[in-house]
């Protein structure tokens, strides 16, 4: 064991654990002064946190060390002490030095953005490296950034790298023996350590991220990748589940008549009297737009001037809660119209061609459906999702030069964006046919450039600036737009796809859902506040509703305007692995390995400004049920293929 134990310490490792539990111990400290205004602090909370960071880190660097350790086990003695060897082992330990400090560099900026430790986020950012590294490369100081990082890299190589020391022969079968034993403790604890449950220290989940690891909890994400229903969450029996979401949507819509037995599919008549409406739609989805931007929110800035005239003009969605955190689980939630089920948003996972969307009614009625996107659609698999169910494709690769004056990492600017929306609007008229364009917009997003003179806030200064020029863009898209000759049968759509930040002290801290949505169509909208609780996958049902459309339905969500006496009005949010359904004043959260929570909510004035969110026991069992039969159907359908579009889908 001695033998072994000085190849280990040959190769530097037991140096490096104590430069990487130093360095993870510097990290936490600074998460914790960072976010002390969030935490309650007492000298248990330290010992937890510190402890339970301890043995995170250690575990992460076992994970790290088993590639090494396995190399310098089996690699024979006369190799290991050979000068080239020693000079691969001190060039590689600089490496793995530059690799550690830079991953806690990383974390901070992870943090700044996210308020977490890495996750499912992080890993999607490796898998797109060209948007993210461009991204990175023109948010922050990269050059100076390096290079502080190889220069604090190099000062710990230099005072640590010398004591290499020669090992003796030793027999192979000793060696791999002594290796197998680090292995199976290894692979142990792998299977045994339920690191959702272990970091699980306080109430407050900023606690909880702090006390765990960054590098495991990447490691972590990208194991966990693919979440089963079934397995890790609470069920029902499959048949009471569905017939109490049939109950639900029922009560919803006591006009629609279902078209089987088994699913939600169901015929939605025609909300009046008369002809369907063939308005042409534009619906934009808007990258971060949190309701805190909004004066129509009691914001006391001014960077929504354009949107808060709108909210004016058109009809105002004030108390509509996003689905989800990331712009996929927006996009989900607005053309799909369904919970956001665990894991991946379903516009990222297999087998997600020819789905029932917003799309499909207006399809069968002539009309042209468009997916426009300032970026490279690849990224998050948006245009494989949108070409494949109904959209013509217009990214960022379709954009002639004359048609981009500026663009960035994540794509063309929303002023440019839109101007082609206007030019795709006008092709879809003149050649006789409706539209419906739906929009993804890019700008609010870091490093948040945009062009010069647009605005009175310089670019790059921070989001605000990013928002009004956004909100300026929006506002020329109307103006531009007046002028043509579809406008006045055209309805816009503004919606967020997702919240600013996601961030809080509790589990899903309910407040950082509420977004802004706005219908605005003078000519068909009457200017009106819908002040009810509701979902982002009530508005594409809502929205067919105002078109007067009759049509066979796979939404979960409702009309909410002509329902407006029936609604049931809930709200679905999520984390990636948490999902919730709100209902009246309760939280019903939804957690792996079948945990169930309720929260007591109470909402500040105006949505977005916090909420205090306290266990209870004090609830409705059946509202607890009738979230299960919301997520678990959903994820049942679509794992059965029972989402996909109707074969025609005229009215009946």
């Amino acid at each position: 064991m001695k033998k072994l134990y000085e190849r280990f310490k040959a190769s530097s490792w037991a140096k490096i654990f104590a430069i990487f539990a130093t360095l993870s111990f510097v990290l936490r400290l600074f998460f914790l002064i960072r976010e002390r205004a969030e935490i309650d602090f007492s000298a248990a909370v330290l010992f937890k946190v510190f402890v339970t960071g301890l043995f995170f880190d250690i575990l992460s660097l076992a994970y790290i060390a088993a590639i090494p350790l396995t190399y310098y086990a089996v690699i024979s003695s006369k190799i290991f002490n050979s000068k080239k060897h020693q000079t691969a082992n001190r060039v590689f330990y600089f490496l793995f030095l530059f690799v550690i400090v830079f991953s806690v560099f990383s974390e901070v900026v992870f943090w700044d953005e996210f308020q977490t430790r890495f996750n499912f986020i992080a890993v999607d950012y490796l898998i797109y490296t060209t948007e993210v590294i461009a991204n990175i490369m023109e948010s922050y100081p990269m050059g100076f950034l390096v290079s502080i990082i190889a220069a604090v890299s190099g000062t710990i190589f230099f005072f640590t790298h010398k004591k290499i020391v020669r090992q003796k022969e030793e027999k192979l079968i000793c060696r791999s023996k002594k290796l197998a034993v680090f292995a199976v403790i290894l692979a142990a604890l792998f299977f045994a350590v339920d690191s959702s449950k272990l970091s699980r220290i306080s109430p407050n989940n900023y606690l909880n991220e702090i006390a765990s690891n960054g590098i495991y909890q990447l490691f972590s994400a990208y194991r966990n990748n693919q979440i089963d229903y079934d397995q890790l969450y609470a069920t029902r029996e499959e048949k009471d589940a569905v017939a109490d979401l049939r109950r639900l949507v029922a009560a919803q819509e006591p006009r629609s008549k279902f078209l089987n037995e088994e699913d939600i599919s169901r015929f939605v008549p025609q909300t009046k009297a008369g002809a369907e409406k063939k308005y042409n739609v534009i619906f934009v989805s808007i990258e971060s737009m949190s309701a805190e931007f909004m004066q129509a929110f009691g914001s006391t800035e001014d960077v929504t001037p354009n949107l808060d005239a709108l909210a004016k003009k058109g009809l105002l969605f004030t108390n509509l809660k996003s689905t989800g955190t990331r712009t996929v689980r927006g996009l989900e939630a607005l053309s799909l119209g369904v919970p956001p089920t665990p894991g991946n948003s379903i516009v990222r996972r297999p087998n997600n061609e020819g789905m029932f969307n917003i799309s499909s009614p207006l399809i069968d009625r002539g009309y042209e459906a468009k997916f426009l996107y300032g970026g490279d659609g690849y990224f998050d698999n948006m245009n494989y999702f949108f070409g494949n169910n109904g959209f013509e494709i217009v990214d960022r690769p379709t954009f002639a030069k004359d048609e981009i004056s500026f663009s960035n990492a994540w794509g063309v600017a929303d002023d440019d964006l839109f101007s082609k929306a206007i030019k795709e609007a006008d092709k879809s008229y003149a050649a006789g046919k409706p539209f419906l364009n739906f929009i993804m917009t890019t700008t609010n997003h870091r490093p948040f450039t945009y062009p010069e003179g647009k605005i009175d806030i310089a670019p790059k200064t921070g989001r605000n600036g990013a928002v009004k020029y956004t909100d300026y863009a929006i506002g020329k898209l109307v103006e531009d737009a007046s002028k043509k000759p579809w406008f006045d049968n055209t309805i816009f759509v503004f919606v967020a796809d997702h919240c600013a930040g996601s961030a809080g002290n509790t589990d899903v801290p309910l407040w950082r859902y509420q977004i802004p949505a706005i219908f605005y169509a003078p000519k068909i909208i009457k200017p009106q506040v819908f002040a009810k609780n509701v979902s982002q996958i009530d508005l594409a049902p809502t929205l067919m509703g105002v078109m007067n459309l009759g049509y066979k339905s796979k939404f979960f969500g409702t009309d909410v305007l002509n329902n407006s006496k029936t609604i049931d009005q809930h709200s679905f949010v999520s984390t990636y692995t948490d999902i919730g359904y709100f209902k009246g004043d309760k939280l019903y959260l939804l957690k792996p390995k079948k945990e169930k929570k309720v929260f007591n909510v109470e909402l500040k004035k105006y949505g977005w400004d916090g909420s205090a969110e306290v266990i209870t026991k004090d609830y409705e069992e059946e509202k607890l049920n009738e979230a299960i039969a919301y997520y678990q159907v959903a994820s049942h359908l679509f794992k059965n293929e029972k989402l996909k579009n109707f074969t025609s889908d005229k009215k009946n």
